[in-house]
């Protein structure tokens, strides 16, 4: 009972450690600086990929819609999922 409870905490503090990644167009990947960020794949005009924060993909979303672009912009939070 002991070990099972010593590892389930392991876990639990390794998981809340560990930095957001996101891909990026190098194909490379680059670590979140904060939980506020979350990754992100734009395109438009310009293509991006990496990690930006969650009011930036909310701006860029609304601002699509708005003018009836047809850029595409993904926005997650789970690590590589741009």
């Amino acid at each position: 009972m002991r070990t099972t409870a010593l590892l389930i905490l392991l876990v639990v503090l390794v998981s809340t450690g560990e930095a957001l990644q996101c891909n990026t167009l190098d194909e490379g990947t680059e670590e979140c600086p904060s939980d506020d960020y979350v990754c992100v794949h734009y395109k438009y005009d310009v293509e991006f990929m990496g990690c930006r924060t969650q009011p930036f993909c909310d701006v860029v979303k609304e601002g699509l819609a708005a003018f009836g672009s047809e850029g595409t912009i993904i926005c997650c939070s789970e690590d590589l999922c741009n």
